[in-house]
């Protein structure tokens, strides 16, 4: 503002005399905009309420559909495998077990195709059960399930054979080739959602949920009527036109002029699709209840107001009295500023940097108070701004989203603490990046004006660029831009030493292209560039982020991994998952011209553990590796150090072999008794055996702990269990054997798979053998992995009949607690403690604890590793239940078992 503009002192009486005139006339208007702007919050209050009420319903009914889902999809495929259409007997046994797991269920029924029940978990409760075909509101439902083929959720409606509503989900049931639709798998939830996660989401009285049908019915309501008219009414007809018509909408926030549940008053509501099910939740609040939240909120912003009116009318009279005293300084000032405003925009216009100033105060923020043309010129502010624009509004709106963040951190900083501000990232103006240098200091502070603040603006965009350019040439491949190898060199020396301080190791993989060379000449340079190009976005996308792909020159890479696990062989393992996966990935064929081509990589590694010192030892070491590599015929992978070369490939081929041999006669189950303290043999515990054709016997010590790494554990402890009981029942009627009871160990990626219980369940039922002479062991570690679901599952296996060991007791972290609350039957002391027991004290007082504390809580206690007649001895004195050792037997195949107790 020049001081030309400054207005005399006439025009400020003037200003004065229509402030007080328009004062009226300016309250009112705003009084209503307080009112509107209230409005608007309370109604974006509500949408944000029934937002987040109908976006939680949503995803909690598609988490829980999806899983329920696959629930009843599997229990089709088990009533096929069952042949329950010849044996309905046979699927009213297994639909009765199924519902006792599921409280929330009315009932599970199998229908045909016809709409007749096959079988049914509450066939026994009323008369013989109706057509579902012919039953008017369940039957479209069930009839689109037989015409489309996929999970349907259906109608809720009046189940007679139980008396209760419920909400009917089904699948198709196909034949066991999968092929020939049999029939029908119903599940009837409860009316109120049963025990599922969104229909036990706590909401508030003052909304109402509803699921729709893409028919139009309702599917399901929060809050439920209480009488059985009222749900007959919601349940048996569409919504109103208003609302169908609504639901095709993609979603969001709509006003409609009656409620979901046939409410005649206007609401607000929040539509969200569950797209894959067909259902739409719609959470509603009646427009009254908006109204009078309103209402409620406008009281204070209004008394607020009612001040600042009484405040400004006392500020008038006082401006009025100052006016005639300030209009005497304004004379003397004016010639002398105007003097010094007009040299210093000449200064400022020959500067080839903006000049600016602003002043910050807290009612009115940003207020720019002066800017340079040149300032004006970096902003591309050309035409003058829109009065509801800002110049600091303006500068905000041009800042990259990239280095916005980094502006209002150092500006926070920089105003709360009063002291210097610098900045330098990007504007985007029109579509171009312009990169600025912003520098500005505080002035004189007025705690009634604010605080000024004086700073300058330059144009760096040309330095930038330069700068970028000459990175990009000194650590990046012009061909691929990936890192070259400065770069390279740097980052790997910077791993080194983080390997050295966190104890880790870190890997160096050299690749080269196999035959590039002939690629490179049949196809043509310009094909060879852009394979290589190709090739490194590949191993770029592979990799994690902290790692590092890089071109050394020609056709050599180098991945650089690390924050790999601090044991040699498990980073060696880690290794080795990321070369298959350059593998896989690489397999896929490249297109040159018009034709694909295939590749193969020669890869040398070699493992950094911090303990090297010089970087080019380390490129060397994977580089020999890499030529070794391509000696061995190409396309394959070599360690540097030939031991764990060796490791990684015998691990591999154990892991291959052992997936093969699960399942066929190589993999035996040896047996070792458990002998009382009479020496009667009182059970025996499972132990697996790899007799392998070629190798011979391989330890269990050898193959198990690779087995774990993967879900190759779980395949094998399916087979130990199938074979245990299948032992246990062709001894059911052996004179001396049928009592006796198989111990079977449990790992840990069994205990974790959500259908443990279920697969041992379906074991014992397919095999016959009793639950009782079946008995889990289960170590302490695995308590420390979600200990709720562990008990869960055990309890379901308990109330079976199976029975459960707590093995190598003593020597893990589990709380007394929790060993109160496992449904377990006996404790196994390790043999840690009995083979030290004769020559330390404090192993003998662990014992004694072990065996206090299990008979307390009437648990028998089990041994192991009882080797010498000392230690029998001795652990009979203590009490004792179970003895398992050497000492009495060792682990047979089932054909050397003793023919007596004895």
């Amino acid at each position: 503002m020049t001081l030309s503009a400054l207005p005399a002192y006439q025009d400020r009486v003037t200003v004065l005399r229509v402030f007080a005139r328009f004062f009226s006339v300016l309250f009112i208007i705003a009084a209503l905009a307080i009112a509107a702007y209230t409005w608007q919050r309370t109604v974006s209050d509500s949408r944000q309420q029934l937002a987040h009420t109908s976006q939680l319903m949503a995803q909690g009914m598609r988490s829980h559909l999806r899983t329920f889902e696959l629930v009843l999809r599997g229990m089709a495929e088990e009533l096929s495998y069952r042949d329950v259409f010849n044996d309905p007997e046979s699927g009213d046994r297994f639909l009765a077990r199924a519902q006792e797991t599921d409280m929330g269920l009315v009932g599970y029924g199998l229908l045909d195709v016809e709409g007749n029940f096959v079988a049914a978990s509450t066939r026994e409760l009323r008369a013989p059960l109706f057509n579902v075909q012919r039953h008017g509101v369940t039957g479209d439902s069930f009839q689109q399930v037989i015409e489309h083929e996929r999970f349907k959720v259906g109608q809720p409606y009046f189940f007679e054979p139980v008396g209760q509503w419920l909400i009917p989900f089904r699948v198709p049931v196909y034949d066991t080739s999968g092929d020939v639709l049999m029939g029908v798998l119903t599940a009837g939830n409860q009316i109120d959602g049963g025990t599922a996660s969104w229909a036990r989401m706590p909401t508030s009285n003052r909304f109402a949920l509803s699921v729709v049908r893409d028919d139009g019915h309702l599917a399901y309501v929060q809050p439920l009527p209480e009488s059985a008219n009222a749900l007959h009414d919601i349940f048996s007809h569409p919504v109103n036109r208003e609302i169908r018509d609504v639901l095709n909408l993609d979603g969001g926030f709509i006003r409609i002029n009656s409620g979901p549940l046939g409410s005649l008053k206007p609401h607000y509501a929040w539509i969200e699709n569950v797209e894959e099910y067909a259902l739409t939740v719609m959470a509603s609040k009646p427009l009254s209840q908006v109204v009078g939240q309103w209402a409620q909120n406008l009281v204070t912003p209004l008394l607020l107001w009612l001040l600042f009116g009484a405040a400004t009318v006392i500020g008038y009279i006082r401006a009025k009295r100052l006016l005639n005293k300030a209009n005497l300084e304004i004379h003397t000032q004016r010639t002398a500023l105007q003097h010094s405003i007009a040299q210093y925009h000449e200064l400022t216009r020959l500067i080839p940097i903006g000049v600016f100033q602003f002043k910050l105060s807290r009612e009115h923020g940003h207020q720019m108070t002066y800017t340079s043309e040149r300032f004006r010129d970096i902003l591309g502010l050309k035409q003058p701004l829109p009065a509801s624009t800002s110049l600091a509004q303006y500068v905000y709106q041009q800042l990259h989203p990239e280095d916005a963040a980094s502006f209002y951190q150092q500006q926070d900083n920089a105003t709360r603490n009063v002291r210097e501000f610098y900045w330098e990232g990007r504007l985007l103006q029109e579509g171009t990046e312009r990169w600025v240098s912003v520098h500005s200091v505080p002035g004189e502070l007025s705690a009634e004006e604010g605080q000024l603040w004086n700073g300058v603006v330059a144009d760096i965009t040309e330095r930038k660029r330069a700068e970028a350019q000459i990175n990009l040439l000194a650590y990046y491949d012009a061909l691929t831009q990936l890192p070259n190898r400065r770069l390279l060199r740097q980052r790997l020396d910077k791993t080194v030493k983080q390997a050295m301080l966190k104890h880790e190791f870190a890997a160096v993989l050299f690749i080269d292209v196999d035959k590039f060379k002939q690629l490179n000449d049949s196809y043509g340079h310009a094909e060879g560039d852009r394979m290589l190009r190709e090739v490194g976005q590949r191993l770029e996308n592979l990799v994690r982020d902290h790692d590092t792909v890089a071109r050394l020159g020609g056709d050599e890479f180098v991945v650089l991994l690390t924050k790999l696990a601090p044991q040699e062989d498990k980073a060696a393992a880690q290794v080795e998952v990321v070369l298959q996966k350059i593998e896989r990935l690489l397999n896929e064929p490249f297109q040159v011209g018009q034709q694909a081509a295939h590749i193969t990589l020669s890869t040398g590694i070699t493992l950094i553990d911090g303990r090297e010192g010089d970087i080019d030892v380390i490129l060397q070491q994977a580089d020999q590796a890499m030529y070794r590599a391509k000696e061995a015929g190409r396309n394959t992978q070599c360690f540097y150090d030939a031991h764990i070369q060796q490791i990684i490939s015998e691990q591999l081929e154990i892991q291959q072999e052992l997936r093969a041999a699960i399942g066929t006669d190589q993999l035996l189950l040896h047996y070792q008794p458990k002998v009382d303290a009479e020496g009667e043999i009182a059970g025996l515990e499972a132990l697996i055996r790899w007799q392998h054709p070629s190798k011979g016997l391989i330890s269990p010590g050898v193959f198990i702990p690779i087995a774990e790494q993967s879900d190759d554990i779980v395949r094998l402890g399916d087979a130990i269990l199938a074979q245990a009981c299948k032992q246990l029942v062709a001894w059911q009627h052996h004179p001396l054997r049928q009592h006796w009871t198989i111990s079977v160990n449990v790992s840990v990626r069994q205990l974790r798979a959500i259908d443990f219980a279920e697969k041992v369940l379906i074991t014992l039922a397919e095999t016959g053998a009793k639950p009782q002479q079946l008995i889990l062991e289960i170590t302490e570690s695995m308590l420390m992995i979600d200990i709720e679901q562990v008990i869960e599952k055990m309890a379901r296996l308990k109330r079976a009949g199976v029975r459960f060991s707590l093995d190598d007791f003593g020597t893990g972290y589990s709380s007394l607690g929790y060993l109160n609350r496992l449904p377990i039957d006996e404790l196994k002391i390790d043999q840690s403690f009995v083979r030290d027991m004769d020559t330390d004290e404090h192993h003998q007082i662990l014992i004694k604890t072990i065996l206090s504390l299990g008979h307390t809580l009437s648990l028998r206690i089990v041994a192991e590793g009882v080797e010498t007649d000392a230690q029998a001895k001795r652990l009979r004195q203590l009490g004792c239940d179970l003895f398992q050792g050497f000492h009495f037997y060792r682990p047979m195949p089932v054909e050397a078992l003793p023919e007596s107790n004895r």
